[in-house]
């Protein structure tokens, strides 16, 4: 019983985790680099390489010039904790622990995303 009411705390908090994470991404402009940015952003490796259709550079070119809000890949990708197209585009991303007070956390944030120029 003991065990059964620990892992509905566990999933509790952690979709209470997964819902104050939230970030949601704005297009600055139209440029190809925020497109890509705004692909990259959304965590969904499938949206990225529909977004790579059709363009003549190369995933490795646009995982090593590309930046997004003056970041590169790797850093907007910790920042945001975007994983999975992370791993797509072959970036290593640290692993890091930490503890974080849930309580403290602010309702979702807007961020207006620009691609590199």
């Amino acid at each position: 019983m003991k065990a059964l009411l620990t892992a509905v705390a566990l999933v509790g908090l952690a979709s209470t985790a997964h819902q104050t994470q939230a970030v949601e991404f704005v297009a600055a402009d139209d440029s190809i680099a925020t497109n890509l940015c705004m692909a990259f952003a959304s965590n969904r490796p499938h949206i990225m390489l529909e977004e790579l259709r059709g363009k003549q550079s190369l995933k490795k070119n646009i995982a090593n010039k590309l930046h997004c809000n003056d970041m590169d890949l790797e850093e907007f990708a910790e920042t945001y904790s975007l994983t999975r197209n992370a791993k797509f585009m072959n970036i290593e991303l640290d692993t890091k622990t930490s503890i974080k007070d849930l309580t403290t956390q602010k309702a979702p944030a807007t961020v207006v995303l620009s691609g590199s120029k």
